[in-house]
Parts: structure tokens; C-alpha cells; sequence
């Protein structure tokens, strides 16, 4: 009696050979999810690292208040003094003179031991000191110059943007993109394209073939002549379209949560943690849609024509929709146009941006319902291919 029911609704042996049958290519998939989750993880610490660097603008500042007045002072008096000079020499009595004739004429606090910490500060950044100085000899040279036809003032700013505008290039764009978040870019490309594509290919290949491609090849035949009911056929492989993909994906998360140990100081376990599950659920609303059509179609050209060809309309309207989205319209390197195709795929519903404020002070809490509308489309998807396996006629 055991047996019946379990035959009836789900079958051992057929899950078993739905895992043997793609293990293969379930484990080859989930290395490369791993691969590429620990290595673009690793890549936004670099470019979170490069970009990011300390605050040294008010080090800066007075750096170059420093050497303004070394070089004003060696115009008036004759004198080499420097920054090198400085650094190499063990008798700073005039240094310290001409700072406090400084102080005297003007409410400044010069010293040399402010000096040194200014240096130093300034050695945290990811600027060399060379750069500093060599950009102040360029400000100092064009402080007292004026440009020969307008009589305005110059400066290295003004002269930097008019040599990227005669190359077509605008200065607001050159500080958009310099304020341009990369490590969020390259979040957004990694969950709903790069890392999801693998993903994508492992559910076309393997719901087309679990179901469809069985009926056209004639060993659904065989499956049905034993005491397995079609409801158990498609509810077991249902099931494995639902637990595989979680594995997977579990595995990714595992290998992305370990690695941000290791790679960051601090880690937001339940941001990570819900942007995978924000992947499975696109994953498995992709894979309700690919099973629904496998359940529909009788031959399996038609199912791959169905599910395959959904995603990969899903996937090509994301890659277009990112060149739509705020992030690269704002830089100027987006077309606002392209957003429209961010409305024709579902997988706008996985919204990483909102999920990305997990941890901070202001919560976007919008992808919670976009979520459920994905889990809601798995669901029925679901239902749907197993309701139409159970009542079609099957050419066996």
C-alpha cells in the first residue's frame, strides 16, 4: 500500500535517475558558479580598495600651503628649499624660521612638525607624494598667468576639461564616472547576468530533457508501463528542477560567504545571503517556465524553441536594460531609451540594488515583494506543467 502511494505521487527511482542522468553537469555548473563568485568577489575588494583609499583632502590643502610658501620664499631670498630637501636634511633651522616669520605675518600654524604629520597622512593615499607636488608646480606656474586673448585667470582644472571637451568628451561626464559606484555595477552584472547565465544553461538543457525530450525519444514509454503514475512522473521531476538549482546556488553562497570572510573585514552575511536567494528565486521562475513548456509541448524542439527561447530573451533584455539603468544613464555612458527593456523581463524582479541596502540605515524594502512575485511565477508555472502532463495525450 506504501508502495502505491509513494509511486503515485513520488518516485525513488526516478529522481535517482534524474540526479544520476545530470550529475555531470550539475557538478561542472556549480564549480563554475563557485569560480566566478569567489573571483568577482575578489575583484570588487580591488576596486572597492583602489577606489575607496583615505580622505586626505584637508592633508592635501595644507601640503600644498607647505610648498607655496617654500616656493614664495625662495623667490624673495634665493633659497632651494623643497619637499626633498626637507625629507633628506637633518637641520631643519631654516624651515623652522621661515614657518614662524609665517606665523608672525599671518594667523597661520606653521611647523615642522606638522609638516611631518601632513606627509605622512598624505602617504595613505594611493597618490604618490611626487603626484602631489608635481600637480602644485603646475597650479603654482599657472597662478599668475592669464590667458592671452581672454585675460581670465588659468588653471590646471580649467585647462584638464578644455582638453577632454576638444576630444568630445565633457567634463561632467569625466565626474560622473569618477563618482561612478564600480563595485555596485559590478555586483548588478554579476546576479542577473555573468553569474546567473550558468545557471540559465543548466535549466534549459535539463528541463527540456527530463520531460519532453523523454516523449520524443520513446522512454516516457517505459517510465508509464511501470506502476508509476504520470503524476508521480512530473511531480518527482518537478522536484528535482526545485532542489537541484537550490543546492547549486547553496553551494555558490557558501563559497561567496567563506571568501568575504577571508577577502573583507566586515560581512554582511544576511545581505549575501539574500541575493542568492533573490537568484534561486529568478532561477527557479526561469525553470517553472522552461518545465511548463517541456510539460506542454510533444516534441522537444518545440519545448526548446518555448523555455529556451523566454531565456534567453530574459537574459539578452537584461544585458540591454543595464545599459538603461540609472547607475550608467547618470555617467552618460547609458541610454535612458534602454530602460524600457528592464520592463520586459522578469528579471527586473530581482532588484539587487534595493537588496544591496541590506545593513545600511535606510532599507529599500521593494525587492521583498518582487521576490514573491517571482516565487509566485515558479508556482504556477509549475502547477501548470504538471496539470497538463497529467491530462495530455502523450504519442507513446
Amino acid at each position: 500500500m506504501d508502495e502505491n502511494k509513494t509511486t503515485k505521487f513520488f518516485s525513488k527511482p526516478l529522481i535517482m535517475q534524474d540526479i544520476k542522468s545530470n550529475l555531470v553537469l550539475m557538478i561542472i555548473i556549480t564549480l563554475v558558479m563557485c569560480l566566478m563568485s569567489v573571483v568577482i568577489n575578489y575583484a570588487s575588494s580591488m576596486m572597492g580598495s583602489g577606489n575607496g583609499g583615505e580622505d586626505v583632502t584637508d592633508a592635501q590643502t595644507d601640503f600644498y600651503s607647505y610648498l607655496y610658501i617654500m616656493a614664495s620664499y625662495n623667490e624673495a631670498m634665493g633659497t632651494e628649499l623643497s619637499y626633498d630637501d626637507f625629507v633628506s636634511s637633518d637641520d631643519m633651522t631654516l624651515y623652522e624660521t621661515v614657518f614662524d616669520f609665517t606665523n608672525g605675518q599671518s594667523d597661520m600654524d606653521l611647523s615642522v612638525d606638522d609638516l611631518n604629520a601632513t606627509i605622512s597622512e598624505l602617504e595613505t593615499s594611493d597618490v604618490s607624494i611626487e603626484t602631489y607636488i608635481r600637480e602644485f608646480e603646475y597650479v603654482y606656474a599657472l597662478s599668475s598667468v592669464q590667458g592671452c586673448f581672454s585675460g581670465d585667470d588659468l588653471d590646471v582644472e580649467d585647462m584638464m576639461n578644455t582638453m577632454f571637451e576638444t576630444m568630445g568628451v565633457s567634463s561632467d561626464l569625466i565626474s560622473n564616472m569618477s563618482n561612478m559606484d564600480m563595485t555596485s555595477l559590478m555586483s548588478t552584472m554579476y546576479f542577473t547576468i555573468m553569474g546567473i547565465l550558468p545557471m540559465l544553461i543548466f535549466l534549459v538543457v535539463v528541463a527540456n530533457s527530463l520531460m519532453v525530450n523523454q516523449v520524443d525519444s520513446g522512454s516516457m514509454a517505459f517510465v508509464l508501463s511501470t506502476p508509476t503514475k504520470r503524476n508521480a512522473v512530473a511531480i518527482t521531476h518537478a522536484v528535482y528542477l526545485i532542489v537541484a538549482p537550490f543546492l547549486m546556488i547553496a553551494c555558490t553562497c557558501a563559497a561567496r560567504v567563506i571568501s568575504s570572510f577571508i577577502i573583507y573585514e566586515e560581512v554582511e552575511v544576511t545581505r549575501i545571503i539574500v541575493s542568492y536567494l533573490g537568484m534561486y528565486l529568478l532561477s527557479e521562475a526561469i525553470a517553472g517556465i522552461c518545465y511548463a513548456g517541456s510539460c506542454f509541448a510533444s516534441l522537444s524542439r518545440d519545448s526548446m524553441a518555448f523555455g529556451g527561447g523566454l531565456t534567453v530573451w530574459f537574459f539578452l533584455a537584461s544585458l540591454i536594460g543595464l545599459f538603461g539603468s540609472d547607475s550608467l544613464v547618470s555617467t552618460g555612458m547609458g541610454v535612458e531609451e534602454l530602460s524600457v527593456f528592464n520592463k520586459l523581463t522578469i528579471s527586473s524582479l530581482f532588484d539587487i540594488d534595493a537588496i544591496s541596502t541590506i545593513g545600511t540605515s535606510s532599507v529599500d524594502d521593494t525587492f521583498i515583494w518582487k521576490l514573491g512575485v517571482l516565487f509566485v511565477i515558479a508556482v504556477v508555472c509549475y502547477i501548470a506543467g504538471i496539470v497538463r502532463f497529467k491530462r495530455k495525450d502523450l504519442p507513446l
